[in-house]
């Protein structure tokens, strides 16, 4: 395998081996928040929060489209007064009927799993909110069915590109989040996505292929994880969410391998990697020696705390105790926390971030970060364009 990360300080080659503009469709994180915000489909939300609120709010998808749901179960937290839950398929649960609301949420509005949910949670009586694509089978099901709406999501970039379902993440959560804050579970919603659209502006410009590997956060923080095998643990809820989403990414985009926990529990049962055959330094420590003459990532760990500001202090000593103990076993280890004043924003800074070191990681590679499942086997992924 050959890692080049001199690359990363070549804009126009890495614009030419990303094909189909994962860059520009990651930098364009910003405006499609802002096109959520400015959208007439709105007013679709009245009829559902007038409803008031439903017993459990369930968000379901499958591949890139099932990330929303845990994104608005981290930003409405732990104190919302309806559980909100991220589930995947094949079925719905038993319990779920006429008092609960189901978003249904495919960007190409055509997963198989997903227009079975909706025809189920139709046939038990509950609310269902489509979220997808215009113009296809999940709005054509939503359409002609009483008791659903639906919010169209635009797959086309402002490059007029078509993305994959993974570079839509805010476009699919932004709808959910501003339903959260009309039924009282996410406040100030419509505030906090705008300093969102902020924070991932911010993001695409530090991060820009044109910005220096020295100033760029996500070129030096993709050379830290393609160093050898990368293990993300994320502390408090939006951490872990940022952090699953990083071994998502990097899985999609980069092809590229992740041991992926939560604390306080990663801790307990993945401590053991920290003194294990793949502990202590990497084979070499120069990050100026040509990388190309590597064979393979060296076997060593490369550990990434993904931090929430707003971790229980309990959670924060066993980190610190991490970073400690990485220290101690010379373990190489990274630590990023979300900024901002709302989880909305301190989830798009991570995630912006993150989001940009993984193309990164495909990108050394030579290796265009648009391939999709359906590649490796056609059966895997029924849209080539993702779910």
């Amino acid at each position: 395998m050959s890692l080049d990360d001199t690359l990363l300080d070549e804009p126009a080659e890495l614009v030419g081996i990303d094909a189909h503009r994962m860059l520009a469709s990651t930098a364009s994180a910003g405006a499609a928040v802002r096109s959520a915000l400015q959208s007439d489909a709105a007013d679709l939300l009245e009829p559902l929060a007038d409803q008031g609120r439903p017993r459990s709010l369930i968000v379901v998808g499958a591949g890139g489209s099932s990330v929303p749901g845990e994104v608005l179960a981290a930003v409405a937290g732990r104190g919302s007064p309806v559980p909100v839950f991220a589930l995947g398929g094949p079925t719905l649960p038993g319990w779920i009927g006429p008092m609960d609301l189901v978003v249904a949420v495919s960007a190409s509005g055509r997963t198989p799993e997903v227009l079975t949910f909706v025809a189920e949670a139709q046939r038990r009586g509950s609310s269902v909110l489509g979220i997808g694509a215009a113009d296809s089978p999940l709005h054509e099901a939503c359409a002609r069915s009483r008791g659903v709406a639906f919010w169209p999501v635009s797959r086309r970039s402002p490059l007029q590109d078509v993305q994959k379902a993974r570079s839509l993440l805010w476009s699919l959560s932004a709808p959910l989040i501003l339903l959260a804050g009309r039924m009282g579970l996410v406040t100030h919603a419509r505030e906090a996505l705008s300093a969102c659209a902020d924070r991932l502006d911010a993001r695409a410009i530090a991060c820009g292929p044109e910005v220096p590997t020295a100033d760029n956060p996500a070129k030096a923080l993709s050379i830290h994880l393609t160093a050898g095998l990368p293990l993300v643990w994320g502390s408090g809820d939006v951490g872990v969410v940022a952090a699953r989403r990083l071994g998502r990414q990097l899985a999609e985009n980069a092809d590229w391998p992740s041991v992926v926990g939560a604390l306080p529990e990663s801790v307990r049962t993945h401590a053991g990697l920290l003194r294990g055959p793949w502990a202590g330094p990497a084979r070499e420590q120069d990050i100026f020696r040509d990388r190309t003459l590597d064979d393979q990532p060296a076997p060593r760990l490369r550990v990434l705390l993904v931090r929430d500001s707003a971790e229980h202090p309990d959670t924060a000593a066993l980190a610190d105790a991490v970073v400690q103990t990485c220290e101690r076993t010379e373990v190489a280890c990274e630590v990023v926390i979300g900024d901002g004043a709302h989880p909305v924003e301190q989830l798009a800074d991570l995630i912006g971030l993150l989001d940009f070191a993984s193309v990164y990681a495909a990108l050394m590679q030579r290796r265009d970060p648009s391939a999709s499942a359906g590649d490796v086997d056609p059966r895997f992924g029924r849209d080539p364009q993702g779910s």
